[in-house]
């Protein structure tokens, strides 16, 4: 079938080829979130993602801001020492503990927490509009996109930012799946995002930024762990696969570290009301 404008495409569709492979049920994404909550903020805290992200954000102390998906804060917690408040939400009683630790010991109270599932929500009903709504590499799986991006949309009142990976492919985890015997399909692409955008009648912004992170494994089998997600099939070669995961990383005394850069995409609209 040829198409004549891009506006004739249905993006919702592609999104859904390029994604539907890893779409979970509520319950099974709010237990892998629970399990890997327990190593993600010691395996991926060292990075500039944060920073670099924040720069970018029009952010200002009387600004409400609406972190979807949020996880353990790590967007949230510095967020909030420099707007009115941030809501974060949450699938993952995992993650949305690791949040309520670090509020409870920094001394943050700006910051509610709801732990619900975005795409299962009335937003207009259950969530107060805020001036910024954010999803940091946090989108729907499956045929939410152009919804989520609706939701996003009608609960901002000044500006919506999500960010995506640049690039689709990623070469050490293909690898790690064809190690484990598992089939590997890269991440949607995030042109498909800003078409979709463009669907509904709205011209985004793009911006590409790099980010550095260091990440920390006490032991090669923590590491293996983080590598295989928690999932090593019973056919996979262990040896072989430990031998992999053990040549991304530097051995120091006091374990296994990894640097690595990654490309973002940062899609932003200032909302028109």
């Amino acid at each position: 079938m040829s198409y004549k404008y891009i506006k004739d495409i249905n993006w919702e569709n592609m999104w859904e080829t390029q994604a539907g492979h890893i779409l979970r049920s509520t319950e099974e994404a709010a237990a892998f979130w629970d399990k890997r909550s327990k190593t993600y903020e010691k395996n991926v805290s060292q990075s500039t993602y944060t920073d670099e992200l924040i720069k970018r954000i029009d952010l200002s102390p009387d600004y409400s801001v609406l972190d979807v998906g949020g996880g353990s804060g790590l967007m949230a917690v510095p967020i909030a020492q420099k707007v009115r408040c941030v809501t974060v939400l949450d699938i993952s009683n995992g993650m949305l503990n690791l949040l309520k630790d670090k509020t409870e010991s920094m001394g943050i109270s700006n910051i509610d927490i709801i732990n619900k599932n975005w795409y299962e929500m009335n937003i207009k009903s259950e969530i107060e509009p805020h001036d910024v709504v954010l999803a940091s590499r946090f989108l729907p799986m499956g045929s939410r996109l152009q919804a989520s991006l609706e939701n996003m949309n009608t609960i901002a009142k000044r500006y919506c930012y999500v960010t995506w990976r640049a690039d689709s492919f990623d070469p050490t985890e293909a690898e790690s799946c064809r190690l484990l015997n598992k089939e590997y399909t890269p991440y949607p692409e995030y042109p498909v995002i800003y078409n979709c955008l463009y669907q509904l009648g709205i011209k985004a912004d793009i911006e590409i930024f790099k980010s550095q992170s260091k990440m920390y494994f006490q032991d090669l089998n923590d590491a293996v762990r983080y590598f295989s997600r928690n999932s090593l099939p019973d056919d996979a070669d262990l040896s072989k696969y430990k031998t992999f995961v053990k040549s991304l990383l530097l051995e120091k005394n006091d374990g296994f570290y990894r640097d690595s850069s990654t490309e973002w995409a940062l899609i932003s609209w200032e909302v028109k009301k």
